[in-house]
């Protein structure tokens, strides 16, 4: 696909089902917090699907059809330009959904408060995981690929996205780094935070983060960021090599 086709296509690149599941769950909210109705959130989803006749920042009239990839970035770019003195606005509303739906960032945009136990189950995760159990065991089948015939740098790192992943499934009974036990019901987000905070020290050698080399702490850390949505890109690509090879 050329740069122009891809820029002429739907701005919607999620699966119906969850951009379904995101929108009911937003007027849900909405529905508790009436004064903050409707959300920038919702109006922009809303616009996406060709359910609005008017862009909800630049105010643009709606061309025929479902809105382009091209416009909803125009409208992303309407929308950062909106004054904000300090305050949250529904510009900032509007900005998460288009990011979330055109696939350039992968948190779930909910209005309000970031919720303690997530949104995974909106999108196939649970909790405060963004991925499905099917993308977590490719990265894991892709991470263990690597592990035949890498260097030692690439080793380290596959070792410990595959030691994240099999924590996540329950095929692990100990954590990748901290070495606690599971949690009966599958690690929590604060499990998860812990987990990166000892992995940072295992990829600067800090105190006990010398048991590992470097580069698993790194694994370790890319990995749980890719779980949580706050990278979009896979700690393996689908050659089976390391995200690392690519820097």
């Amino acid at each position: 696909m050329t740069t122009a086709e891809s820029e002429a296509s739907p701005a919607v690149q999620r699966p119906p089902e969850h951009v379904t599941a995101v929108f009911e769950a937003i007027r849900e909210w909405e529905a508790a917090n009436p004064e903050s109705a409707p959300s920038g959130q919702g109006e922009a989803i809303l616009w996406a699907l060709g359910k609005r006749d008017q862009a909800p920042i630049s105010g643009r009239p709606a061309s025929g059809g479902l809105p382009t990839l091209a416009e909803a970035r125009a409208e992303i770019d309407a929308a950062e330009r909106v004054p904000r003195e300090g305050r949250v606005v529904p510009a900032d509303g509007v900005i998460s959904a288009l990011n979330w739906l055109i696939g350039a960032k992968d948190g779930v945009p909910m209005p309000g408060r970031r919720s303690s136990t997530g949104w995974g189950h909106l999108v196939g995760g649970r909790g405060v995981i963004l991925r499905t159990d099917a993308e977590i065991n490719r990265v894991a089948e892709l991470a263990r690929a690597g592990l035949q015939g890498a260097g030692e740098r690439e080793k380290a790192w596959c070792s410990g996205t595959v030691a994240v992943c099999e924590w996540l499934l329950g095929h692990r009974s100990k954590s990748p780094v901290r070495n606690t036990p599971r949690p009966i019901h599958g690690p929590t987000g604060l499990n998860l935070g812990m987990e990166e905070n000892a992995a940072e020290d295992v990829s600067r050698q800090l105190g006990r983060g010398r048991q590992h080399p470097p580069a698993y702490g790194d694994g370790v850390i890319w990995t749980i960021r890719w779980l949580r949505g706050q990278i979009t890109v896979p700690p393996m690509n689908e050659q089976g090599q390391p995200t690392l090879s690519n820097r």
